[in-house]
């Protein structure tokens, strides 16, 4: 079961922006199981990018395509390091200037070798462009890095449960817990044994 496909819903994609879902696209951040992966391969990306809305089912497609374990293990770390940017924004500690270096170079290829470019803030990749891991990689660390300088860092939370990183969009800004469903009863079921 271990290499079974991920399935994603919508409750992956509470984060209110593409660089912290990619950053929550793990099981638990806070006490990770032994199989706590959610992009395990080549189409789970692909089908990540379609399910977040930055793919068509073409685009998806052709990431799924793409061969080879390096390309995933790049995704893995342009994912730790935006879940460490944010994660220290979220928390209120400078962010790892390390981490913000590693996505800046890992856009700048994409960008300077002419396999990404922007419409605005927004990366955008030609069609060929989707079959090509470095491509695919550096429209990731751009969304991390517009995230960084555009999303409003007091409203940027983590959950206490799972880790799991969202924008606190409610009107009193009180917002606890990624997904009230899911850690949030898991609390209260918690609490509630504690004290029988």
């Amino acid at each position: 079961m271990a290499n079974a496909e991920t399935e994603w819903v919508p409750e992956h994609f509470i984060g209110g922006h593409p660089a912290l879902d990619l950053s929550n696209a793990v099981f638990d951040r806070r006490v990770p199981a032994p199989d706590n992966e959610l992009l395990k391969s080549a189409r789970d990306i692909g089908n990540w990018f379609e399910a977040s809305g930055l793919a068509g089912v073409r685009e998806a497609a052709a990431i799924a395509s793409i061969k080879g374990e390096p390309f995933v293990e790049a995704i893995h770390a342009v994912r730790e390091a935006s879940a460490q940017i944010f994660g220290s924004i979220a928390t209120k500690e400078p962010p790892a200037a390390e981490a913000l270096g590693f996505l800046f170079e890992c856009a700048a290829s994409g960008l300077a070798g002419g396999a990404v470019d922007l419409i605005d803030t927004t990366p955008d990749l030609a069609p060929a462009r989707w079959r090509d891991p470095d491509a695919v990689t550096a429209v990731l660390a751009i969304l991390a890095i517009e995230g960084f300088f555009t999303l409003p860092r007091e409203r940027l939370r983590s959950c206490p449960r799972c880790g799991w990183l969202f924008l606190d969009t409610s009107r009193g800004g009180k917002r606890r817990w990624c997904n009230m469903r899911v850690c949030g009863n898991r609390e209260k079921v918690s609490r509630h044994r504690e004290h029988t």
